[in-house]
């Protein structure tokens, strides 16, 4: 554990990385029309790029913390963020769309291994009782990315070319790999003795605890990205914005994204299970809201910041969970697993908007049916927080009537 100044600087740093990891996942929206263009392929193929990039994540992020674990920390960070910033400059030079689809796919690979590292990193250097203030400051680098990374990189791509935005994006990798370096702990990896029991750690999938909060995960991003995928003709075919105000708007979810993983992580250290189950019940909450107030612009406008307020607090709280239950061997394994889910959850969002849109249903329908998603999640967060209670409650009388009392308000937090 680091002094005040020194995790502070520490957490900084680690949310350069993970902004820089989320702008060079999430640009690619900008981006898709002006390479489609050159690469003289149909926009529909162009967005290939999203879905690979999201299938190398859920694949390659359980296979790469089974077959890494032998290796130094510190040395596998570098080799990790070479790789990111490799991957972005094939992008950046590639002719033609199969080696710009190759340059994604190795970006990918990195960035499904980096996150778990960055999470792990920060639950390490601040006492149990902060951790989940720490995740929630390496996750605010996602949050940052969609308020400024995503509209930069457009903006770049715009005056200098799509390929400028790769440049730029590995350049960023370059600079943040120094300081992360210099923070990240040596620590061996697993030694060759232990190693023949490596596929050990699958152990912590079987953990019920584990899967619930990964099923969690997966509700609501699909919740979430029910209406999230089609947001931009929702609020121009239904709420009646012009095409020009998107951006701005876009950039309030963003905003509403920051205040809520901000106030999700605060929530999440005093209660980690609490904030789950609070989290995901706004989530709810707002995407039916979101559809209630769809014809008028000024409710709309509020329900689409409680939207990204409520997404963005659930996710401290879940890997705070997850960080909390999954055993230190296995911590790498669960946290690429966790990533999995957010993605498999996001894909099947997408798939579930796509059905209902094709059913004939307005768009209005879309944050309704990601409400009903998201009811589903906190069914099983209520669960889980009410058989956590049960499993705790024998322990607490023999401390006396007062401790039983302070023990069973940490038991939901844990």
């Amino acid at each position: 554990m680091r002094s005040g100044r020194g995790t502070g600087w520490a957490l900084a740093v680690l949310t350069l990385c993970s902004f820089t990891l989320g702008t060079g996942e999430i640009m690619i929206a900008g981006l898709l029309p002006a390479i489609a263009s050159d690469a003289d392929v149909p926009l529909s193929t162009a967005g290939l790029l999203v879905s690979s990039f999201a299938m190398t994540v859920v694949l390659g992020g359980p296979v790469l913390a089974l077959t890494t674990g032998r290796a130094r920390r510190r040395r596998l960070l570098v080799t990790l963020m070479a790789c990111y910033a490799v991957g972005n400059v094939l992008s950046a030079l590639a002719t033609s769309f199969l080696p710009l689809t190759a340059g994604r796919i190795v970006a990918a690979l990195a960035h499904s291994a980096l996150m778990p590292l960055f999470f792990g990193i920060a639950a390490d250097i601040v006492p149990p009782e902060r951790r989940g203030s720490a995740v929630a400051r390496v996750s605010l680098g996602f949050s940052l990315a969609m308020i400024a990374g995503l509209p930069i990189g457009t903006a770049l791509g715009q005056w200098l070319g799509w390929r400028a935005t790769f440049w730029a994006v590995a350049l960023l990798t370059l600079a943040a790999t120094v300081p992360v370096v210099a923070l990240a702990p040596d620590t061996p990896g697993t030694p060759v003795e232990e190693t023949r029991g490596r596929l050990g750690e699958l152990r912590v999938l079987g953990d019920r605890r584990v899967q619930v909060v990964t099923g969690i995960t997966a509700l609501a991003a699909a919740a979430s990205f029910t209406a999230y995928t089609y947001v931009t003709p929702l609020l121009t075919d239904t709420v009646g914005f012009g095409t020009s105000a998107v951006t701005v708007l876009l950039l309030l979810f963003g905003v509403g994204g920051t205040v809520g993983n901000l106030v999700g992580g605060r929530l999440t250290d005093r209660s980690v299970l609490g904030a789950v189950s609070a989290s995901v019940a706004a989530l709810g909450a707002a995407l039916l809201l979101l559809g209630v107030t769809a014809p008028l612009k000024v409710p709309a406008v509020a329900s689409l910041f409680l939207f990204g307020a409520a997404y963005y607090a659930v996710i401290p709280a879940v890997n705070t969970r997850l960080l909390d239950v999954a055993s230190q061997q296995a911590r790498t394994l669960a946290l690429t697993v966790q990533s999995s889910a957010f993605n498999v959850g996001t894909a099947l969002g997408g798939w579930l908007g796509g059905r209902i849109i094709a059913a004939g249903a307005g768009l209005r329908w879309l944050p309704v049916t990601g409400a009903a998603v998201a009811v589903l999640a906190l069914v099983l967060a209520l669960v889980e927080s009410a058989g956590e209670r049960r499993r705790t409650a024998p322990a607490a009388p023999a401390a006396g009537p007062k401790s039983a009392s302070h023990a069973a308000q940490e038991a939901v937090g844990r």
